[in-house]
């Protein structure tokens, strides 16, 4: 394990919560306003409120992850299998203009035995390629690869996907 610098970590997964609280408040005074009177306009600030505050959490659970990972192996790359849930990022080369075939190949290669090792960790099997259980982030790292977040969920004794597809069709190529 490689010595890494946490404090970038933590002041993410501070700022995510902080951001979650803010949202919370103002989602408050929304909800008192629409209690006093309620309208359709402030309705939909309710629905928008809620929205936020979901994303919010998104990105504080995504910081949280980052930090242990960051913890445990020493890297901002690879994979946490707790409670019935495979989480993670990693960074794998993907030239540019690969064919999807190539590209599955490539991502099989680069995670196949370390999503193996989770799912046996949790004492399940994989219900599909490596491939499906990633999404890619926008952008590259520091070395040009492209990351990949990393889920899946436990279902009786296999490991499913928890990346939708309509959010795997969304990423650009």
């Amino acid at each position: 394990m490689s010595s890494i610098d946490l404090s970038r970590y933590e002041a993410d997964l501070a700022a995510a919560e902080a951001e979650v609280k803010r949202i919370r408040g103002e989602n408050a005074k929304l909800a008192d306003t629409f209690r006093g009177a309620p309208k359709e306009a402030s309705r939909e600030h309710l629905r928008r409120g809620a929205a936020s505050l979901a994303a919010a959490k998104e990105r504080a659970e995504a910081a949280r992850v980052a930090l242990r990972i960051a913890q445990e192996t020493g890297s901002p790359y690879g994979l946490l299998a707790r409670e019935g849930r495979v989480v993670g990022t990693v960074a794998v080369a993907i030239p540019v203009g690969t064919p999807s075939a190539d590209r599955a190949r490539l991502i099989d290669e680069a995670l196949g035995a370390e999503l193996t090792s989770a799912a046996s960790a949790l004492g399940v099997v994989l219900a599909a390629p490596a491939e499906r259980y990633t999404r890619e982030r926008p952008g590259r790292d520091p070395d040009g690869r492209t990351l990949l977040d990393v889920a899946g969920h436990v279902e009786g004794d296999v490991l499913m996907p928890a990346v939708s597809r309509a959010a795997k069709g969304a990423r650009g190529r």
